[in-house]
């Protein structure tokens, strides 16, 4: 793997990350999940801000928000944060990112570092568009952080802009299905989070 890819060794994160494979279980327990893995996995991400800088916190919509408020919560009281959306989605067939929300305003010269949430990275399509976005946005430093990822996924995302991205992921799983979708994966976390799939 890159040297940039950060595997995050949490004994109680791996056990949280089994439950959460279980596809039998209600949106409300994956969203419990989702928080408390996120929570167990923060630590090691955050990097204390200095007091003279503000950190943006990119929520990737829509299954990032499920990881957003236990994100933050884990940056002092005192700390200047604030938090964007970013709307990306992989269109069906071509697998391709579509960006569909962006509100990102003009960049404060207070933010240097960014960032990104997103639980799940398969082709690594999204979590690359959020990082050009954000480049041309004109931070200097980007932090993906995702709770799981594919091998081949999270080399494409590291690639991006590697002297200026770090990601952090909880877990990795090797393959990707025919439908890109991560091998044995979680499968479509934004169904499971919101109760929106179809079966």
């Amino acid at each position: 793997m890159a040297s940039n890819i950060t595997l995050i060794e949490n004994a109680e994160a791996s056990k949280t990350l089994s439950q959460l494979r279980d596809q039998s279980i209600s949106s409300a327990a994956v969203r419990r999940l989702v928080s408390e893995l996120t929570a167990n996995l923060t630590k090691s991400v955050i990097k204390p801000p200095t007091p003279d800088e503000r950190i943006a916190v990119i929520v990737i919509l829509r299954s990032g928000l499920a990881m957003a408020d236990s994100f933050l919560a884990a940056f002092p009281e005192d700390a200047d944060t604030v938090t964007y959306h970013l709307g990306l989605f992989r269109e069906k067939v071509s697998l391709r990112p579509i960006e569909y929300y962006n509100k990102l305003p003009a960049k404060s010269p207070k933010i240097k570092r960014a960032y990104i949430l997103d639980p799940l990275v398969a082709t690594g399509g999204t979590a690359k568009a959020a990082i050009d976005i954000l480049r041309d946005w004109g931070v200097d430093h980007i932090t993906l952080f995702a709770l799981l990822g594919s091998e081949i996924g999270l080399q494409k995302v590291a690639n991006v802009w590697p002297e200026c991205t770090d990601v952090f992921v909880g877990a990795i799983d090797k393959e990707l299905d025919d439908k890109g979708y991560v091998k044995p994966g979680l499968g479509d976390i934004g169904d499971r989070l919101f109760g929106t799939s179809l079966g």
